[in-house]
């Protein structure tokens, strides 16, 4: 009895001790523990918040990229089409959709004149040629056959090579010395016929000229000019 008496101060210091740490230590602990998942719940919560691009979203700014490149125009088919008229296409597009969108060629429409895989141009007009038909050419902007296009190209290439030619009545050795087939001499020799002769009358009238004969003359008729 006497022991128990003895030790009993110290059981009552511990049972206090525990008691304190019961009461104060643990809810520190769960504290703790609340706010680290408090932190992580929050930034979970902020990820979700993030702004994600919906597939609408990339899709909408796709389109408008395409747009931004590809965009409408404006043009008139007429001629040998079931429907002609204005129709509205993409820049990209080719003429062979927007005879689809004219309800597609006639019978009669010549298609060795169509080049339906020919690009076009805002604000233009495409007439279908038919079967025989003869379309003059037109000075309407934008208003052409379909197989203009590439007359028009050839007409271009034509008038720059009409303008490069040389005009043999007015033109200095160097220049008639670059024409093929003519040296430094033939060329004075032109320079010479012409000053005494009262120039060229045409073209074909340098055959009189000594060393240029059908055969060399053939040669320079496309690159000469009076």
């Amino acid at each position: 009895m006497s022991k128990i008496r003895k030790f009993f101060p110290i059981l009552v210091i511990v049972c206090i001790i525990f008691v304190f740490f019961i009461k104060n230590i643990t809810p520190i602990l769960k504290n703790d523990n609340y706010i680290v998942s408090q932190s992580e719940d929050k930034k979970e919560i902020n990820k979700n918040l993030e702004p994600v691009q919906k597939d609408e979203d990339l899709n909408m700014d796709n389109s408008e990229k395409i747009n931004t490149v590809n965009k409408k125009i404006t043009i008139f088919i007429s001629g040998e089409v079931k429907s002609p008229g204005v129709v509205e296409l993409y820049s990209e597009d080719r003429l062979m959709d927007g005879v689809k969108k004219c309800g597609g060629v006639t019978d009669e429409a010549d298609m060795n004149r169509i080049n339906l895989a020919m690009k076009i141009s805002d604000e233009g007009h495409y007439i279908i040629p038919k079967i025989g038909e003869e379309i003059e050419n037109v000075k309407d902007k934008g208003k052409e056959t379909v197989n203009q296009t590439q007359n028009l190209n050839d007409n271009k290439s034509e008038q720059n090579k009409e303008n490069n030619k040389i005009n043999i009545n007015n033109a200095s050795l160097i220049e008639l010395d670059s024409l093929p087939g003519v040296g430094e001499v033939t060329a004075q020799k032109i320079i010479d016929y012409r000053e005494e002769n009262t120039k060229f009358k045409s073209i074909e009238e340098i055959k009189n000229v000594k060393g240029i004969g059908e055969n060399k003359f053939n040669n320079l008729k496309d690159y000469i000019s009076i």
